[in-house]
């Protein structure tokens, strides 16, 4: 039967089965898997495998299922007829049957299991779309089968990570899925087609379209999403949103992550402008769920976008060629996975040179959002002119440290388990000045010149251990990179307060590092790493406040690192990476002043 658009259409989506078992006429509700930022305890294995590679039975052809046909075959002997009799008579009466069960249950859900690992999985054909956000196939006017994305107006944006996940995980397998019905049915299709990261998926209907077709209900307008953060436009004038056109393309990067860390974030937020303004996107920044509160406590407001955002119904976690995108970490394999790569990367050029236009995407963002609150951002810049002034003015050199302990270990084998020594940090420190200064100018120069200029040089250190300022290898030389907000060790905070208790761990210091659970129990009345799963969303106002001054201390450090004329790191760290960014490709690459020290291996951009 063909479905248009002045018909009531027919969907079909996917849901899990309790039973496990195949059932014509069951049709239970798939409940929303909802977590989000996870505290302590490891994440819910998101749902896995929607289908099998098998499809379902396809409406229309089990509506034109015909009997089998039996060829007639020669008179049998008088022994054996009445067995023919009753073989036919058995036959008749089946097919008798299964024309009255179809009859009846024409209407009725026609339901096929697919079962991977642990999940299983039902294809439902009904005449009512899910009640929660999920993939349909449609029939658009034409009668082609087509699948979309429905969301419903009960849900609020952003939807949770495992709903964008397994909305992403459905299309995979439903555009599957009708590349091999058209393979059977036309012959035209000899095999399943690898999809270029911009080839348009022909089995897609944006969900615009299906609105304007009657396949999918109209949007309503709700206004601008309460956790979008204001650009610059309606930071300066409130009203300005009001009566701007809708968009026509976006993309919304949506904050919220299960990382801990602030570097994560961060360039994924680069490389997702980066792309928007290369496809002619307008970006908008969700800040609804994120761990460390608002974009506003940290960066000045984004550039103006000059229109609405669309209804949140149409803002899709995929297709990319989608009208209006969602990028979140639940769906970052698929924004900047395999297909991103083989399309960004430059196959004709070797190593980091590969790449080249990756790096521009996140530079791009960089130089748009990375405008530090007023505050901080005027604490850094003061701070730069004293600290690298002097150093610039007698043509010495300035070298950032950036050390990483924590819970991030390096990539070479020998330290997997440990981290890099400091030692190899003052050593790549002192070739650097070495190879700079002494070599560029041992001759024609007096001593006195030389001396006054290593007396210029600095060495100046971030890390998220304190306990590395104060470290033998570093020296005297070695000039934290900022003091407006200092993470101290237990010791220091013990002795700030005047008191020590032998028995009760009152205080608890940055020792050895940043470490996940560390953050997430912050200003948290945890006793012990079991009292984490009892933590729900909302973080206490004093939690908070102490998560925002570890993301300011961050943020400041880079500043101040990046602003070296040479960075010392370890490509295993976002941080590392992140510096290299904000140095530029030609002063990283071209001119060698971004050192790793983390084995041979290379610049990378968003590690999945």
């Amino acid at each position: 039967m063909l479905i248009n658009a002045t018909q009531k259409a027919k969907s079909m989506h996917a849901r899990r089965n309790p039973n496990l078992s195949v059932s014509a006429a069951a049709y239970s509700q798939l409940s929303p898997s909802v977590t989000s930022a996870t505290f302590l305890s490891p994440t819910v294995a998101a749902r896995r495998g929607l289908l099998s590679p098998s499809p379902p039975p396809s409406p229309n052809r089990v509506e034109t299922l015909s009997p089998r046909r039996f060829q007639r075959k020669q008179p049998l002997s008088s022994q054996s007829r009445l067995v023919k009799r009753l073989l036919l008579g058995a036959i008749g009466v089946t097919l008798l049957v299964w024309l009255v069960l179809r009859q009846l249950y024409a209407d009725q859900s026609q339901i096929a299991s697919y079962e991977d690992g642990d999940s299983e999985w039902e294809m439902v054909e009904g005449n009512s779309l899910p009640l929660e956000p999920s993939i349909v196939i449609v029939e658009d006017i034409k009668g082609n089968a087509k699948w979309t994305v429905s969301i419903p107006e009960s849900y609020d944006f952003p939807l949770r990570p495992t709903h964008y996940k397994t909305m992403c995980h459905q299309a995979m397998e439903m555009s599957s899925q009708l590349y091999q019905e058209a393979k059977a049915n036309s012959g035209i299709i000899k095999r399943m087609v690898h999809l270029n990261y911009y080839q348009k998926d022909r089995f897609y209907l944006d969900v615009q379209e299906a609105e304007q077709q009657g396949l999918l209900p109209p949007s309503k307008t709700h206004g601008r999403p309460s956790g979008f953060v204001d650009d610059e436009a309606i930071a300066n004038d409130v009203s300005f949103a009001q009566g701007l056109p809708v968009c026509d393309k976006s993309m919304t990067f949506v904050m919220e992550t299960t990382d801990a860390g602030f570097g994560n974030t961060l360039l994924r937020l680069w490389m997702s402008y980066g792309l928007a303004m290369k496809e002619n996107r307008t970006f908008f920044i969700d800040d609804t769920r994120w761990p460390y509160g608002k974009y506003s406590t940290y960066f000045m407001p984004p550039p103006a976008a000059g229109c609405s955002p669309p209804p949140r119904s149409q803002m899709v976690p995929c297709p990319h060629n989608a009208r209006h995108i969602v990028v979140s970490g639940a769906t970052v394999a698929q924004t900047f996975g395999h297909a991103f790569t083989e399309e960004w990367e430059d196959p004709r050029k070797m190593r980091v040179q590969r790449q080249h236009k990756i790096f521009a995407l996140l530079r791009a963002g960089y130089e748009a959002l990375f405008k530090l609150r007023e505050d901080d951002a005027q604490y850094v810049s003061e701070h730069a002119a004293s600290l690298y002034g002097p150093v610039t003015e007698t043509g010495g050199i300035s070298i950032g440290l950036h050390v990483r302990h924590g819970d991030k270990h390096p990539l070479e084998y020998q330290y997997q388990e440990d981290y890099i020594p400091l030692d190899r940090y003052m050593d790549t420190a002192r070739d650097i000045y070495i190879e700079r200064v002494e070599n560029s100018n041992m001759f024609g120069l007096k001593s006195k010149t030389k001396a006054k200029r290593h007396t210029s040089s600095k060495i100046v250190v971030a890390s998220d251990d304190p306990q590395v300022y104060d470290s033998p290898e570093m020296g005297p030389n070695a000039i934290r990179a900022q003091d407006r907000i200092i993470l101290a060790t237990k010791a220091t905070l013990e002795a700030a307060q005047g008191h020590k208790n032998p028995w009760i761990d009152e205080i608890t210091g940055w020792e050895g590092g940043f470490y996940r659970d560390v953050f997430f129990s912050l200003g948290r009345p945890v006793g012990n790493a079991n009292d984490m799963n009892a933590l729900d969303e909302q973080v206490p106002e004093g939690a908070m406040k102490i998560r925002e001054l570890v993301g300011r201390a961050y943020l400041m450090d880079l500043a101040m690192v990046s602003k070296a004329d040479t960075v010392v790191c370890t490509v295993s760290s976002i941080g590392c990476r992140i510096l290299a960014v904000m140095l530029g490709w030609d002063n990283s690459f071209n001119k060698g002043n971004w050192r790793n020290i983390d084995g041979e291996f290379e610049w990378k951009g968003i590690v999945w």
